[in-house]
């Protein structure tokens, strides 16, 4: 007698029957061989065919729903998005604007996070789709909690957009007053001390304005200095100074690091001369700065900006003009070669992965707005003296 049936010999007659046990790990449910035989035999067969392995990192892939083919906890899929014309986008009132012929584009990425075994299958063959960790993309965030942060991260690139354009046109709209951030890196120096709704605005003696006054105060310190932080709430104005002892950058940048993450300038606003109102729907994340700067620029002024070609941009923007680096190019590059874009502005960081994703569009590589628009004067377009016509500017007299 074995152990099965002595386990239901010892049930009195009124009782419900107990559930089987368990298989043991080594004798598979026979349902669940013949799935794997469906989904897999064909695979299988083709590997004993052209004598090829596919080898499965497990880890990676966390384990199949039955029944879905869907991969439970595993990865997530990074996928061309769109490029999107960014000109119907923007609307201007109280002033007049010249309608280009050239087009720029916005770009996109699709993230995937139910990600099927045969969608594994197909980031093996194809370049545009990348397979990363949860961790990876969403850190330690829920996918909710990452829509709001990037829709806020979206409001905040558009404003900015708005004022580094009127900026590059000679209108004096606002002024950098401090360094925000929005998240704190888990364990790192500033865990516990400094948290999302401060605003830094000086390092010791030294004010912190923007992100090229910060970059200048870190890049003075070293891993292990402490130094008294000035920080501003930015909801109540409450000023408070904690000390902090700088660590060591995770990627190895010389300088000390503080740990904080989504650093934002603080931008105090005159009243601006004229309206500008940006519409990115639901597309959140701040990559498409340089993109709506680049279009008020074109709106704004006579002359084709783009020499009439149609230009895909991505890059964040930053109040002093400067360009930062964003996530999926290779992706975003596949969107804008399919759009047929003819160029491919790019944070300049970032030219290999939009390379690999290119094809023979041409990608160039920028760190600001002023060399963004040296690649547009190189397409033959109208970037130099950029003026509004008829608007008097804080350098006239």
């Amino acid at each position: 007698m074995n152990m099965e049936d002595t386990q239901s010999s010892m049930v009195a007659p009124d009782a419900p029957a107990p559930p089987p046990p368990p298989l043991p790990w080594w004798r598979p449910d026979r349902r669940w061989m013949t799935r794997a035989a469906v989904v897999f035999g064909p695979f299988v067969l083709l590997g004993l065919l052209v004598g090829a392995t596919f080898v499965v990192p497990v880890e990676g892939l966390g384990r199949i729903t039955p029944g879905e083919g869907m991969i439970d906890g595993g990865p997530v899929a990074l996928r061309p998005g769109s490029a999107r014309g960014t000109e119907t986008r923007v609307a201007v009132d109280g002033v007049s604007i010249f309608e280009p012929d050239g087009e720029i584009l916005f770009t996109t990425v699709s993230i995937d996070d139910q990600v099927t075994i045969y969608e594994w299958l197909e980031s093996e063959w194809s370049d545009d789709i990348e397979l990363r960790t949860r961790e990876q993309v969403f850190g330690t965030r829920s996918t909710g909690e990452n829509r709001e942060r990037n829709l806020e991260l979206m409001e905040t690139s558009k404003d900015t957009a708005v004022l580094v354009a009127l900026d590059h046109l000679g209108i004096d709209v606002a002024d950098a007053t401090g360094v925000g951030f929005n998240g704190v890196v888990v364990d790192g120096p500033a865990d516990g001390t400094l948290v999302v709704g401060d605003v830094i605005v000086a390092i010791d003696d030294d004010p912190i304005t923007d992100f090229a006054s910060l970059r200048v105060a870190l890049d003075e310190r070293s891993p292990g200095d402490t130094s008294e932080i000035t920080l501003e709430d930015s909801a109540t104005g409450e000023v408070r100074t904690e000390r902090l002892a700088f660590g060591v950058h995770p990627e190895g940048t010389p300088g000390g690091f503080i740990g904080i993450e989504n650093v934002v300038e603080r931008i105090e606003q005159a009243p601006l001369p004229f309206d500008v109102d940006i519409d990115s729907g639901s597309i959140g994340g701040p990559s498409a700065g340089l993109a709506f700067t680049l279009t008020i620029l074109d709106l704004l002024t006579p002359g084709e900006l783009t020499g009439g070609a149609k230009v895909a941009v991505t890059g964040t923007i930053a109040f002093d003009g400067s360009v930062g680096n964003v996530g999926g190019v290779t992706q975003k590059a596949a969107a804008a070669r399919a759009a047929g874009a003819d160029l491919f502005i790019v944070p300049v960081a970032s030219v290999e992965a939009a390379e690999a994703g290119a094809g023979s569009m041409r990608v160039v590589g920028v760190a600001d707005l002023d060399e963004a628009l040296a690649a547009l004067d190189g397409l033959g377009g109208v970037t130099s003296d950029l003026a509004l016509p008829g608007f008097e500017t804080a350098g006239d007299a």
